[in-house]
């Protein structure tokens, strides 16, 4: 009976963290607001604000694994580093990030 209950529990949760997988949209909205919230400066938020999510989409990648995804936003071309973050329950956790050094 244990087992039986294990393997419901089991399906369930990969069943609401499938269906809890949040898109690349939602990543693009994230980064940008995110980015907009720890900048100081008035004309990048300015930028950031017309054209952030556009900038945001061209610059990152996804890996979608069904039950989570791994975006990775690139721009170390521009001197601003990348970060890695994973969404997981329509949440998302950045777990590494650089910042070229000037």
């Amino acid at each position: 009976m244990k087992r039986f209950a294990s393997i419901i529990f089991l399906a369930v949760l990969i069943f609401v963290m499938s269906f809890t997988n949040p898109g690349r949209a939602a990543y693009v909205d994230w980064i940008n607001h995110k980015t907009m919230d720890e900048s100081s400066n008035i004309l990048q938020k300015g930028i950031l604000s017309f054209a952030g999510k556009s900038i945001f989409d061209a610059g990152t990648t996804q890996s979608d694994y069904f039950i989570f995804s791994i975006y990775e936003t690139d721009f170390t071309k521009v001197g601003m580093g990348k970060v890695k973050s994973i969404g997981i329950f329509n949440k998302f956790i950045p777990f590494s990030s650089t910042q070229e050094q000037k």
